[in-house]
């Protein structure tokens, strides 16, 4: 009778749990992130994410100077946390529009003892992300379109962005990578800035420059005729 209750109260447990986590999860999706457009919290494990990690390992090994890493829809850390505790010299940040899993990455990286990750409270799309130099996502479906768009115009030409699951567009696509999440075939995408976005900043320069150097022959010939005038 003991070992039947212990069983009834451990099934009643995770039933409960279970249920709240659905329910978290609808409420999260349909209502707080506007049916759908950002996805839910659902944290980064299995082969995918160590394949994951690997690749911004193999990025961030190369450098030679301080880099910026930011995690758009971060969850928990569960990428963050692992880079950070392993490259101490890079500056790491989170951000997440969900303050439930938000709260758990400060309270896992606080009893890490990591001071070189932040845990930020925003919105990716209304964010810049210009100084970056590794960019990490795990977006919704219906977002790609917006933050590929949003990241190609802003983001440096040296910075690296790397999308699980999802596509983005508007980037310049560099691999596509076979990996799995529970023995189902899943991919991540690494992506830089477009050759178009690169080529479109040269001529504006050049045309800037341009125009200053027009300005101050202008400025140069008045100069001389007021001169001229006042002899």
């Amino acid at each position: 009778m003991c070992c039947n209750g212990i069983l009834l109260f451990i099934g009643l447990f995770f039933f409960f749990a279970a249920t709240i986590y659905i329910l978290y999860q609808f409420y999260s999706y349909y209502i707080r992130c506007r049916c759908g457009n950002y996805g839910p919290f659902v944290s980064s494990y299995g082969k995918l994410k160590e394949d994951m990690l690997e690749e911004s390992r193999q990025f961030l090994k190369k450098s030679k100077k301080k880099m910026k890493i930011i995690d758009l829809g971060c969850g928990s850390g569960a990428l963050l946390l692992p880079l950070a505790k392993e490259f101490p010299e890079h500056e790491f940040i989170g951000l997440e529009w969900d303050i439930v899993p938000l709260t758990m990455g400060k309270v896992k990286a606080k009893m890490a003892g990591l001071t070189n990750i932040r845990f930020v409270k925003g919105d990716y799309m209304k964010e810049s992300h210009a100084d970056m130099d590794l960019i990490l996502c795990y977006v919704h479906k219906v977002t790609g379109e917006p933050l590929g768009k949003k990241l190609a115009k802003e983001i440096k030409e040296t910075a690296v962005v790397i999308s699980e699951m999802f596509p983005l567009y508007h980037l310049e696509e560099v691999k596509q990578v076979q990996s799995s999440l529970l023995g189902i075939p899943e991919k991540y995408f690494v992506y830089k800035k477009p050759a178009v976005a690169k080529k479109t900043k040269a001529v504006a320069e050049k045309t800037t420059a341009t125009k200053t150097k027009t300005a101050k022959k202008t400025t140069t010939a008045k100069t001389k005729i007021v001169k001229k005038s006042a002899k």
